[in-house]
């Protein structure tokens, strides 16, 4: 679907919805998160430090090829200039089972020049019982499109984490604890990915994650890859992630999902995913509405086998607008779904 651009005579409105419905939600997830004691471990509860993105959760994290829009700033920067849009948009997120909600946003403009940027945000807390962990996690994006068939990014990401004392696994100690004044983390790092069209319907891509090396698992250092296709109706891609941080030697994770527009305004998502490091599966679902000004994308992964499994929902509501700042347009906005 591609959208031409045009007054939003309809902005103020559009805007209300917005506002309203991240209200809404933001209730809801936070009701939810303190209703719920955690169930999981605190490396299911923290995923890799991953922002939860609806599209992400719905395709189990098959995001390498096909993650465009603000969905680049937090998976593969590379593909931020994958298509023309300026879009800006509000995310919430929460599993019960871990006690945790996130909530943040992110901008997106990659029509205004061929160098694209972006920048996302999200608060998030975890176990406010347990571990008491919260984070607020700041990135920055940049793309360039290298000719028609290759693209460049890189994600430069600011992390800070504060966890309650004598609140880890071990109790009052050096392993797990936090502090009472200073975060247990508080670093600049960043991320880099490429993406080369192999046929215009067949793509690859990969990108590395926390490639300063910052030696926590809070931040991991992680290198992910896959190979999708596409026709702009149907969607689908595999991907594969190793996190050489979190479990103290090398873990992987394998990924696959599909999405199909229907009646270019319904996007279907449905996703599988294996972690080797939690001994876990999931599958994901998700849909959504397609505006000529506004997307509402909802997402759900659920493990199907584990010792403690967990749920991840994910709310997204985002607003497109075109170069001179008006809403309904932002260039091939439908094609970012």
């Amino acid at each position: 679907m591609r959208l031409t651009s045009r007054q939003g005579p309809r902005r103020r409105s559009s805007a209300r919805v917005l506002a309203g419905l991240v209200a809404l939600t933001g209730l809801a997830t936070s009701a939810t998160a303190r209703a719920e004691p955690s169930s999981t471990s605190i490396e299911q509860g923290f995923e890799l430090g991953e922002v939860q993105h609806p599209r992400s959760v719905a395709l189990a994290g098959a995001q390498q090829v096909w993650g465009g829009s603000t969905t680049a700033v937090f998976v593969n920067p590379a593909n931020l200039s994958l298509y023309r849009v300026y879009h800006l948009e509000a995310l919430a997120a929460f599993s019960p089972e871990a006690g945790r909600q996130s909530y943040g946003g992110a901008v997106v403009d990659s029509s205004t020049s061929r160098l694209a940027g972006g920048f996302g945000g999200t608060w998030s807390q975890m176990d406010p019982d347990g571990i008491r962990r919260q984070w607020t996690d700041l990135r920055l994006t940049l793309a360039y499109p290298l000719g028609d068939r290759f693209h460049l990014g890189a994600t430069g990401r600011y992390m800070r984490v504060n966890q309650g004392t004598a609140r880890g696994p071990f109790g009052a100690s050096l392993a797990s604890d936090g502090t009472s004044s200073e975060p247990i983390v508080n670093e600049f790092t960043f991320d880099a990915g490429a993406a080369v069209a192999i046929t215009e319907q067949l793509r690859f891509a990969v990108s590395g994650r926390n490639l300063t090396a910052p030696g926590t698992s809070l931040l991991p250092v992680a290198v992910a890859g896959g190979l999708g296709w596409s026709n702009q109706t149907v969607s689908a891609e595999a991907n594969t992630l190793v996190d050489f941080t979190t479990f103290g030697s090398a873990r992987m994770r394998m990924m696959a999902g599909a999405e199909i527009l229907l009646a270019d305004r319904i996007p279907l998502r449905a996703g599988y995913r294996y972690d080797a490091g939690l001994k876990t599966h999931a599958v994901g679902l998700g849909a959504g509405y397609v505006d000529r000004r506004f997307s509402i994308e909802v997402g759900g992964r659920r493990d199907v086998a584990a010792d403690h499994p967990s749920t991840m929902i994910s709310v997204g509501l985002r607003i497109f607008i075109d170069s001179s700042g008006a809403t309904g347009g932002g260039g091939d906005s439908g094609d970012a779904f």
